[in-house]
């Protein structure tokens, strides 16, 4: 059959030149709504009448009503890379752990509440043995201990085991990550974290692959982004994905210089109100059964304030050297308790992490001082004697003398 045959007495256009074989076919899925006589002028000119191998659009893709929002063909771009595929692992973060047999998975839901109380019914005997023994030696942390909750499998996690969509495990690993990253930072804002070289502190998070099997490390970093935070790479540590904030150092800070004249009684920075003497012996007796107890109940308690003890504990306590200091209520008495304590923190190996070393050979000593020694004397008393020794307060910190007092000196060594 001629070409005047095939296409020009069907479509009345004329289309049956030479250069016909170009022209846009009836599916063209680029072809605009626009009237017929608009693609009358000769092949030549038609702006799609070019051959297949040079159309931008010439690729294998299923058509589509052609809409306003496209581009014209002469100035249309590829998209960017990475627009519409799964975007990449930040900083090369594993993916997906392998899953789990499902099998496997069943199973382990169905024991766990049998060993679970066996195991922990274990625990208390033999805690029970060792203190009827008067067990002296060392032993595992609380975390070995315990070790049976790393194996029990709440609802949403077994959901997102048998299912493996990424979905699910997101849902379930999402509130762990908040409530973890929560008091991380309730952490930092209680004077928690990681000194740096620049005076900032940076807090961490640590997450175990049976929280994020399947959904990756990489999954985990992108949603503690959405928090601020960041993740580190881990080494050669598969099993964990460790995240960071880094918070700067504060500034401004408004504390009195050693130098200026005593703050006045009742301020932040000067003489508190001691407790009655008459109260002060049943304190120091009630406490040899409070401080046990208070130590059991809070021993595997994940407190959201590392200073827990100093804020709230010590404020019900009273130790034998500053029993005599505020039993008195004498300035030399707690002039004399504060020094012995500063002595004792100075003298005090400092296994804590150091920075670089600054210029000079030095490296920066860090103590810290809680409310209960320098309770009647006021916090600006208590750094004008620790100046004398060279300690300043800690630039790294805001200083809270209602409750402690963070100070740092430079040490050769």
């Amino acid at each position: 059959m001629s070409n005047d045959q095939g296409y020009g007495g069907a479509n009345g256009h004329g289309y049956g030149a030479a250069g016909s074989h170009g022209a846009p076919p009836p599916q063209n899925p680029y072809a605009q709504p626009v009237p017929p006589q608009s693609y009358a002028p000769p092949a030549p000119q038609n702006p799609y009448a070019q051959p297949a191998s040079q159309n931008p659009y010439a690729q294998p893709a299923s058509p589509q009503p052609y809409t306003a929002t496209q581009h014209s063909p002469a100035t249309q771009q590829p998209y960017p890379a990475g627009q519409f595929a799964a975007p990449p692992a930040p900083g090369g973060f594993p993916g997906p752990a392998p899953r789990r047999s499902r099998p496997a998975v069943l199973l382990q839901f169905l024991l766990q509440w049998v060993y679970a109380p066996l195991w922990i019914l274990g625990l208390v005997l033999l805690f029970a043995v060792l203190i009827l023994a008067d067990y002296s030696g060392g032993g595992p942390s609380s975390d070995g201990w315990l070790k049976v909750h790393r194996t029990f499998l709440p609802p949403r996690r077994l959901r997102a085991e048998l299912t493996g969509r990424p979905e699910d495990w997101e849902r379930y690993v999402t509130p762990i990550l908040r409530r973890r990253i929560e008091a991380a930072e309730a952490s930092h804002a209680a004077g928690g974290g990681e000194v740096q070289a620049d005076l900032g502190r940076e807090v961490s998070v640590g997450l175990a692959v049976r929280l994020y099997r399947g959904l990756g490390a990489d999954g985990v970093v992108r949603l503690a982004e959405r928090y601020g935070w960041q993740g580190v790479p881990s080494g050669s540590d598969a099993e964990h994905v460790r995240l960071v904030r880094r918070f700067p150092a504060p500034t401004g800070l408004a504390a009195p210089s050693p130098q200026d004249p005593p703050a006045a009684p009742g301020t932040p920075w000067g003489p508190q109100p001691t407790r009655s003497a008459l109260l002060l012996p049943f304190v120091f007796l009630f406490q040899i059964l409070y401080v046990p107890v208070y130590g059991l109940l809070t021993f595997w308690v994940s407190r959201p304030e590392p200073d827990y003890w100093e804020r709230w504990g010590a404020r019900w306590t009273v130790g034998p050297r500053a029993f005599r200091a505020e039993f008195t209520g004498s300035p030399a008495a707690w002039e004399r308790h504060i020094r012995r304590i500063l002595a004792r923190d100075t003298a005090r190996k400092d296994g804590s992490h150091r920075p670089p070393t600054a210029p000079g050979g030095t490296h920066p000593r860090r103590i810290r001082l809680n409310r209960a020694t320098y309770r009647g004397a006021g916090a600006h008393q208590a750094l004008r004697i620790a100046a004398e020794q060279g300690w300043a307060l800690d630039p790294a910190y805001t200083p809270d003398p209602v409750n402690s007092l963070r100070l740092c000196r430079h040490e050769k060594g």
